[in-house]
C-alpha cells in the first residue's frame, strides 16, 4: 500500500470544496432527495444540446462504449446500437449533460419534493401527520428566524463537551438523559433473523463517513491499490467539506478549519478503518459472510466487554435499547474504538464529539454559512422550500410521513397493485429458471426455492406498516416552537417507537427504519429475505398510471428482477429463506456457483475505464451478477407479452441509466459496488441472444461477444 502524504490531501481537499459544495446545493445526499437546484431539466435541454459538440471528443480514452460516459467523451456522432447499445439509446440525455455531469434517477428524485411541497402548501388538505409535517417545514422554511437564532440552541451542548477534562467526566456526558445526542456508536432497531425477536444492531458513527450506507465499503479501510487508496481519501476529503464549513461556524476560518479536520481525519483512521461492510466478503472465500455475521452477535455484556473503556451499556439505556436479547455489532470497530478511548486523546475525542453534533444538528439550524461558501464557489444555493423539505426528510424526524404523503398524491393503490403484480411474476419466472438449471442439485434446489416462497414484498410500505405518529405533538412557533426543538421532540419519539419493538416477534419490516424510505433506491435485505420498492424510487421516471407494460418492464422491471437476484447472489445465498446465516447452496454446488460468479468478474476486470483504471470485477461482482440476473428475468416476462417492442425496452432503459460522471468523481464512483451505468446495461445485454436477434449483431460489432465468453447463470442454458 502507498502512503498519500499530507500535503497531497490538502491539496485534495483544496480541489474538492468548490465541486463538494455543489453536491450540498443539489441535496444528494443519503436521503436521496434532490433540490430545485438540480440538474438540467427539461427546459434547459436546447441550451445544454447546443453545447455538446464543443464537449464531444474525437479522442476518446479507452473504448467508446466503455468510456463514452465521462464528461467530455462522447463520440462525435451517435452509434450504433450494434457498437453501443447503451450510448444509442441514452444519446440524447449524455449530450444534454456534457456541461452538468447527472444522473437521470437522481435529478428526477426531485419529484418527490415538488409533491410533499405542493401537499403541504394546500392549506384545504388537512389531517394530524400532514399538520405535523406543515409545522417542521414551515419552521424548516422560516431562514430568518433560523439565521437569528444561529447556533444558541446547539452552543449549550457544545459548551457542555468543552467543559469536560476527563474520559470519566467525557463518559458521563454522552450517558446523560438530558445530551440528546450520541457520538461515535448509533443504535437501530434489528433483529438477527425471522425466527428471532427484535434487537439492536450497534454501528459505528463516523464524523467522515457517509450517513447511512458505505455501500463501497468504510473509505478508511486499507487499500489493495495505490488508485483504490486515492479514490478512499478522495471520497473522505469530499465527505469532510461539510465539518470543514460546520467549523468556521464555530468563528474558525476556512484554512483553520481545514487544517484541523486533517489531523482528525488521521486520528479516525485509528478506528474508522476497522468498520465492517459488505463487499469485502465479496472477496473472501464463500461463507466467510455468514461466518462474520453469526460471529456479530451476542448478548449485551459480552458486546459492553469490547469496549470497556466507552460507556456502551449507559449509551444503550439512554437510547432504550438495553434490553435486547441480542445485538448485532462490529467487534473489531468496537476494540480499536477502545484503544482510543483514553485521556490522552481526550482533545481529539471532545473534537470528533462536536464535529458530530455539529453535523447531526446542520438540517436544523441557519443554513447561512453553507450558503455563503456555496456562493463563494459559484455553485447554487438550495431555496428556502429545499432546505425545509431537506430538514422534513430525515431518517429521524418525519421521512416516514413524507413517503406516505408521496404515496397517497402521486402513486395510489393502483401503483402498488401493478408493482406487486409485477414482482410476482418475476418471482415466477425466476422460479422456472431454478427448476430448469442443470448445476444445481435437488437439495439446493429446495432451498433455493424456499427462499422464493418467503420472499417478503415491502412495496412503497414496511411489512407492518410505518409508525404511528397520532401521539405526536409538536410545538407551533407561536406556542414557543423552534425547528430545533421540534427536532429533538422528534427523535426521542423515533427512540420511543423502536423501544417498543425490542423484543416483538421479528418482521421483515426493520430495515425501513434504518434508512429514510423516499431514497430513490429499491433493495433486497438478506437478514429477512424481503424486497423494497422505496417511495423514494418511484418517481415520474419509472412510473406513470398510463405506463405501458414495455417501459414498466424496462423501468422498474429490470431493477426488481435485479433486487430478488440478490437473494441468490454471493452474499444473498448465504442467508436462508429467514434471515438465518447459513448458505442455501449445498456443499458439492458451491465450486459450480463460484465459478460462475468468477467469470463474470473477471471479465469486468477487463475493462480499462480510463488508461491505468479498470473495473474491479470481484468488487463488483454481486451487483453485476444481479443486473445479469435483473435483464434474464425481464427478458422471461418480455415473452408473456404479446407484440413486446424490444427497441422501446432497451431505449427506456437507456434513459432511466442516463449518467454523465465527471471524471473528477471517477475513482470513487469506480470503487463504489455498482458497475458504471453504461457498463450495467450493455454487458447484460451482451449475454442474451434476443439483443443480438433485435439488433442484429454480427461479429465484428462493437456489443458482440462470442457465444463461449457469453456468461448465465440460470435456466437451461446455464
Amino acid at each position: 500500500m502507498r502512503n498519500i502524504r499530507k500535503e497531497t490531501l490538502v491539496l485534495l481537499a483544496s480541489l474538492l470544496i468548490a465541486a463538494v459544495l455543489g453536491l450540498v446545493a443539489c441535496g444528494t445526499g443519503t436521503s436521496g432527495s434532490s433540490g430545485s437546484a438540480g440538474s438540467n431539466s427539461a427546459s434547459e435541454s436546447s441550451v445544454a444540446a447546443a453545447s455538446s459538440d464543443a464537449a464531444a471528443s474525437t479522442d476518446l480514452v479507452g473504448k467508446p462504449w466503455i468510456t463514452s460516459i465521462l464528461q467530455g467523451n462522447l463520440p462525435a456522432e451517435q452509434p450504433a446500437a450494434k457498437d453501443d447499445l447503451y450510448t444509442h439509446y441514452a444519446w440524447n440525455y449524455l449530450q444534454e449533460h456534457q456541461e452538468q455531469p447527472a444522473t437521470n434517477m437522481l435529478t428526477y428524485s426531485a419529484d418527490l419534493q415538488a409533491t410533499v411541497v405542493n401537499t403541504i402548501s394546500d392549506e384545504s388538505k388537512t389531517g394530524h401527520d400532514l399538520d405535523q409535517l406543515r409545522i417542521f417545514f414551515n419552521q424548516a422554511a422560516d431562514t430568518e428566524a433560523l439565521k437569528a437564532a444561529g447556533l444558541s440552541e446547539v452552543q449549550p451542548f457544545l459548551d457542555r463537551i468543552d467543559a469536560v477534562t476527563s474520559i470519566d467526566e467525557l463518559n458521563a456526558l454522552l450517558t446523560a438523559g438530558d445530551f440528546p445526542f450520541s457520538p461515535f456508536i448509533t443504535s437501530l432497531v434489528s433483529t438477527t433473523n425471522l425466527k428471532s425477536d427484535f434487537g439492536a444492531s450497534v454501528l459505528p458513527n463516523m464524523l467522515f463517513s457517509p450517513d447511512s450506507l458505505l455501500i463501497g465499503g468504510t473509505y478508511f479501510q486499507d487499500a489493495e491499490t495505490p488508485e483504490q487508496e486515492q479514490a478512499n481519501q478522495s471520497a473522505i476529503l469530499m465527505v469532510a467539506q461539510y465539518t470543514m464549513v460546520d467549523f468556521t461556524n464555530l468563528g474558525m476560518t476556512l484554512e483553520e478549519a481545514q487544517a484541523l479536520v486533517m489531523q482528525l481525519i488521521d486520528f479516525e483512521k485509528q478506528y474508522g478503518k476497522y468498520a465492517d461492510y459488505p463487499a469485502k466478503y465479496l472477496k473472501s472465500e464463500f461463507g466467510a459472510a455468514a461466518k462474520a455475521d453469526r460471529e456479530a452477535r451476542m448478548p449485551l455484556d459480552d458486546m459492553c466487554a469490547l469496549c470497556p473503556n466507552f460507556p456502551l451499556k449507559g449509551a444503550l439505556e439512554k437510547a432504550k435499547k438495553a434490553n435486547a436479547s441480542t445485538y448485532i455489532t462490529q467487534p473489531d470497530y468496537l476494540k480499536a474504538l477502545n484503544e482510543v478511548w483514553t485521556n490522552e486523546n481526550l482533545d481529539s475525542l471532545k473534537l470528533i464529539a462536536k464535529g458530530l453534533v455539529l453535523k447531526e444538528s446542520r438540517p436544523y439550524r441557519d443554513p447561512s454559512a453553507m450558503n455563503a461558501l456555496l456562493e463563494k464557489a459559484g455553485s447554487p444555493t438550495p431555496d428556502a422550500a429545499t432546505f425545509a423539505y431537506t430538514a422534513c426528510n430525515s431518517l429521524d424526524t418525519l421521512a416516514q410521513v413524507v413517503a406516505k404523503t408521496y404515496v397517497d398524491e402521486a402513486l395510489g393503490d393502483e401503483a402498488k397493485a401493478r408493482v406487486t403484480a409485477l414482482t410476482n411474476d418475476l418471482i415466477a419466472s425466476y422460479r422456472v429458471l431454478i427448476n430448469e438449471t442443470t448445476w444445481v442439485g435437488d437439495e439446493s434446489k429446495a432451498k433455493l426455492l424456499e427462499k422464493l416462497d418467503h420472499m417478503t414484498l415491502n412495496i412503497f410500505e414496511p411489512d407492518g406498516g410505518y409508525f404511528d405518529y397520532s401521539a405526536l405533538q409538536l410545538t407551533p412557533t407561536d406556542q414557543g416552537g423552534t425547528l430545533f426543538s421540534n427536532y429533538l421532540k422528534l427523535k426521542q419519539y423515533r427512540i420511543d417507537r423502536e423501544a417498543e419493538m425490542i423484543g416483538q416477534p421479528a418482521r421483515a419490516v426493520y430495515s425501513w427504519f434504518a434508512l429514510p424510505p423516499t431514497m430513490t433506491n429499491a433493495f433486497y435485505d438478506t437478514s429477512n429475505n424481503s424486497i423494497n420498492i422505496l417511495p423514494g424510487y418511484m418517481t415520474s421516471l419509472i412510473y406513470a398510471r398510463d405506463i405501458s407494460d414495455t417501459d414498466l418492464l424496462a423501468s422498474l422491471g429490470f431493477t426488481i428482477g435485479h433486487e430478488i437476484s440478490h437473494g441468490f447472489d454471493y452474499n444473498g445465498a448465504q442467508y436462508d429463506a429467514y434471515g438465518v446465516p447459513e448458505p442455501v447452496f449445498a456443499e458439492q454446488d458451491v465450486g459450480a456457483f463460484t465459478s460462475r460468479t468468477s467469470k463474470l468478474a473477471d471479465y469486468y476486470s477487463t475493462m480499462e475505464v480510463v488508461p491505468g483504471l479498470n473495473e474491479d470485477g470481484q468488487n463488483c461482482i454481486a451487483e453485476a451478477g444481479a443486473d445479469l440476473v435483473g435483464m434474464q428475468l425481464a427478458m422471461e416476462q418480455a415473452k408473456k407479452i404479446e407484440g413486446f417492442d424490444y427497441e422501446q425496452f432497451l431505449s427506456t432503459c437507456g434513459t432511466v441509466w442516463g449518467a454523465v460522471v465527471d471524471a473528477r468523481s471517477l475513482p470513487a464512483t469506480v470503487a463504489d459496488t455498482h458497475p458504471l451505468n453504461n457498463l450495467r446495461l450493455n454487458v447484460c445485454a451482451q449475454m442474451y441472444d434476443m439483443m443480438y436477434e433485435v439488433l442484429g449483431v454480427t461479429e465484428g460489432d462493437g456489443m458482440y461477444l462470442a457465444p463461449d465468453k457469453r456468461i448465465i447463470f440460470w435456466g437451461k442454458g446455464a
